[in-house]
Order: structure tokens, then sequence, then C-alpha cells
């Protein structure tokens, strides 16, 4: 699997797409929820957008309004022509949501964009259109600028409220500083998915250092199917009596701590419920 793909798989999980959105764009505040998330067939805007296998946009919308959409790009180098091509898909995806506005009299949602960069290098230069192109003071007033939102994962200093996406981040930056033992200590006893493990291990390039970190954190399988049409069916069912049966089979092979991860239950409410059986 090349690094583009697996950025894509790592932000397929809406639970990570919301918890980089909040940490990056909204200091950390849970703006986002992952329920209110929808991805985006990106085969349906444009031909242009067919080809981009690293690009994922999430529609944020309650019931049938749509408040805002969240582009992601990976990018493991420099690119001069980022901010071109952040600004094409930009004003691609405004002119879809255009005309799907058949009024054209409401104002459209936001679009975010922010480039993923996992390269060791800082980005920085070629982060504004000012910066691309030949300037004079007299038809700079006439020219917009367009700012490009790059989150570089090496320069990272965000602590994010998603576990897994807090080991991914800070593993790419400590594998580029060597500091294997700086990740063993911040992430000692906590739960990480083994999915994920394998990812960072495949950005990094299958070190050791991961194989051996694997007996000093606690890693849990992913969710099976029947455990999330266990969940599924729990959160349709939407009443307390069917959440306390999910949460009852699902303890029958996940521990409290995994069970709170995949129903977004404390640990406290959890334990409650397994104690009333």
């Amino acid at each position: 699997m090349n690094k583009d793909s697996i950025i894509k798989k790592l932000f397929e999980d809406k639970e990570v797409f919301a918890s980089f959105i909040n940490g990056v764009i909204y200091q950390g505040k849970k703006i986002l929820s992952s329920h209110h998330l929808k991805e985006i067939n990106l085969s349906t805007i444009s031909d242009s957008f067919k080809e981009r296998i690293r690009d994922i946009v999430q529609v944020y919308q309650t019931g049938d309004e749509i408040f805002s959409l969240y582009h992601i790009e990976s990018q493991s180098v420099v690119d001069f022509s980022m901010v071109f091509r952040m600004m094409e898909y930009q004003a691609e995806l405004y002119l879809k949501k255009f005309k799907e506005n058949h009024r054209h009299r409401e104002k459209l949602p936001s679009i975010i964009s922010v480039v993923f960069y996992t390269g060791k290098e800082e980005w920085k230069q070629y982060r504004s259109l000012y910066e691309c192109v030949q300037l004079s003071r007299e038809i700079k007033p006439w020219i917009s600028d367009y700012k490009l939102h790059v989150f570089g994962c090496a320069q990272n200093e965000i602590e994010f409220d998603n576990v897994d996406l807090n080991f991914f981040v800070w593993g790419l930056k400590y594998s580029y500083q060597d500091k294997w033992e700086y990740l063993m200590t911040k992430f000692k006893n906590k739960t990480i998915k083994r999915g994920t493990m394998k990812m960072l291990s495949e950005m990094c390039g299958q070190k050791e250092e991961l194989k051996d970190m694997e007996e000093k954190v606690e890693v849990t399988h992913e969710l099976g199917s029947y455990q999330r049409r266990m969940i599924n069916q729990g959160i349709e069912q939407g009443i307390f009596q069917g959440e306390c049966n999910v949460i009852k089979t699902l303890s029958q092979t996940m521990s409290v701590e995994e069970i709170s991860n995949a129903v977004q239950k404390s640990i406290e409410d959890i334990k409650r419920i397994l104690e009333s059986r």
C-alpha cells in the first residue's frame, strides 16, 4: 500500500477525520461530530476529481442541511503547484454546490481545505498565491491572494482527542527524529488499533522499533463486521435498552475500554450498564 492510500484509509474513519478537523481548525474544540459526517463520492464532482486518490471530502450536515465541506489532501513532498491545485479543487466544489442550489439565492456552505503533509522538511514556501506569482505594488491590490493551509506531521504540536490519530501523527514526527523511546513513553498503556500500528509501520518502512512497541502498548484488533452491526443496531434503535443489549453482547469479546471507544460512551457508563446484568 502506497503512502497516499494509507492516509486515505486513515481518514476514511470518521472519528479520526473529525478529531483532525477539531484539532487543526477549531483549536481542539469539539465542533465536528463524526455522526454528522458523510463522505462525498469524488467521481461525481468533475473529471479532474476522478483520479484524485489522495483526496477525502466529508460533508458536515444535520438532516438535509449542509453546513460545511472539509477537504483533506495527502502530500508527501513540497509542491509548488499545490496552491493552484487546491484553488482548482475548491472552485469545482463551490461550482457543484452552486449548481445544486436551484434558486441561487441561498449562501453556499463553506469549504475548508487542508494539506496533510507527511514529509520530513518543513513546508516553508509556496503557501500562498502571492508567493507563486510576480507582483508589482500597482497590480497587487487587483489580485486576490489564496492561502494554502498545510498541516505538517513532522512539526506537529497538537494533542488530538482520537488516540489512533494522535499515535499516527506523533509516530511520524518521532520517526523522523529517530526518537522511538519518546513514542513508547507517550503511548505507554494506551490502546492502539492494530490497523493503525500497521499503517504507521508501512509509512515508516516497517521499522523494527514498531514491532518491539507492540509489546509495550495495548494493541486491539479492529471491530469485526458482527460487532459493527450490533453497534449500528443499537444506534438505530435509539433507546436505552437497545444500547444496553448491544454493550452486553460486545462485552463477551471486547474490553470495557474498547467498547467505550466503539460506542462513544464513557467507561463509567459502560461499567454501570454491565454491572446491571
